[in-house]
């Protein structure tokens, strides 16, 4: 049974742009990384000004992560992080190409809502993709730089290009020593996205356990960031759990 809608009749537009691999939005704590692969917010001060209301959200430091060594990875000074706390509380309309950003408004015109699931006790979005020709169940966040899969028959057949470096607070450092351009299909649209496979060795990060095998425990097979979607909008509803895809 879906949750009634209730759409907060304060529509906000925030300038969005893809910066290093990220998406960013300026608030009036600084430049914040949009990061629906983070359960929690946070910022340096411990306050962050999202719909024109102030929370009070971690501090720096949540995870054992630093904004310092996470603006030195990215390249860029990153003062807060908005995470899916403040995101699934309200509608959001991704429009990178125009970069906007608009939180609280209607769906528009023209697109096709269908349900997503969640990530086990939290509102990460999951989509169910054809990547590569299989069907997969995927962590999208628009925090990582590039996506991850578990499974070796999501590259097969795939040219190996260059690998990338990465990190996050979850895993740590990651050397990825590979990577491969694969095609994947979200709601009707193909689409393309960098990813390198889900290291099985730990990187320093929080978790006591390796990429790989935590996702494949959750029964994800794929992680998905932002580098796709410049080419299309995305709406995402998290108080019905429903998201929708549209050129």
């Amino acid at each position: 049974m879906a949750r009634k809608t209730h759409i907060s009749s304060m529509v906000c537009t925030y300038k969005l742009y893809l910066l290093n691999r990220h998406l960013f939005v300026d608030l009036p704590e600084g430049r914040a990384l949009i990061d629906t692969g983070a359960p929690f917010s946070s910022t340096t001060t411990g306050r962050l000004t999202w719909q024109n209301q102030n929370h009070g959200v971690n501090k720096g430091g949540h995870m054992g992560f630093t904004f310092d060594k996470l603006s030195a990875e990215i390249g860029v000074q990153v003062d807060a992080l908005v995470g899916m706390d403040l995101l699934a509380q309200t509608t959001l309309l991704f429009d990178v190409a125009h970069r906007t950003l608009t939180a609280g408004d209607e769906m528009p015109a023209g697109f096709k809502a269908q349900p997503y699931e969640l990530a086990p006790m939290s509102d990460i979005p999951l989509f169910h993709v054809t990547l590569n020709g299989h069907p997969a169940r995927v962590l999208w966040d628009t925090g990582a730089q590039y996506g991850y899969v578990t499974d070796q028959k999501f590259i097969a057949g795939k040219k190996a290009e260059p690998g990338f470096k990465d990190f996050s607070p979850m895993f740590g450092d990651m050397d990825i020593p590979q990577s491969y351009t694969l095609p994947f299909v979200l709601a009707g649209h193909e689409l393309l996205e960098t990813v390198g496979e889900a290291p099985s060795t730990l990187g320093g990060g929080v978790s006591p356990v390796p990429m790989s095998p935590f996702l494949r425990a959750l029964d994800i097979d794929a992680i998905i960031g932002p580098s796709w979607m410049p080419r299309v909008k995305v709406w995402l509803n998290p108080l019905d759990q429903t998201f929708a895809v549209a050129v």
